[in-house]
């Protein structure tokens, strides 16, 4: 993606959001999980934000919490995307098979 269509993307909620999944993507990569989950927080929080922005969000603070070893708050994000309308099936799949890796870990 260009830079200017980049910066003019920024005036739009969609893109926005969009520009804060990207950056937790990159904290949780840089190792920094902490702030990959403060970035997921207000997406998730934000009730204008789309579904599956939504569910992007909670599948990656999953991540992000599950790479702290804070299973118990990966499993309920991880519970409340699989209770999203409307969610692709490959999120699902992906949602179903991280939730197994984790209870796993803790059985």
């Amino acid at each position: 993606m260009g830079l200017l269509t980049r910066l003019a993307g920024l005036f739009t909620k969609g893109a926005r959001d969009d520009e804060l999944l990207l950056q937790g993507l990159a904290h949780a990569k840089a190792k920094r999980p902490e702030e990959a989950i403060a970035l997921y927080d207000r997406l998730v929080a934000d009730r204008g934000a789309k579904g599956a922005t939504r569910a992007r969000a909670l599948f990656n603070r999953a991540l992000a919490h599950s790479a702290l070893d804070n299973d118990g708050q990966a499993v309920a994000d991880l519970e409340q995307v699989l209770k999203l309308p409307d969610l692709p099936e490959n999120v699902q799949s992906a949602a179903r098979t991280q939730l197994a890796r984790v209870r796993r870990r803790n059985a």
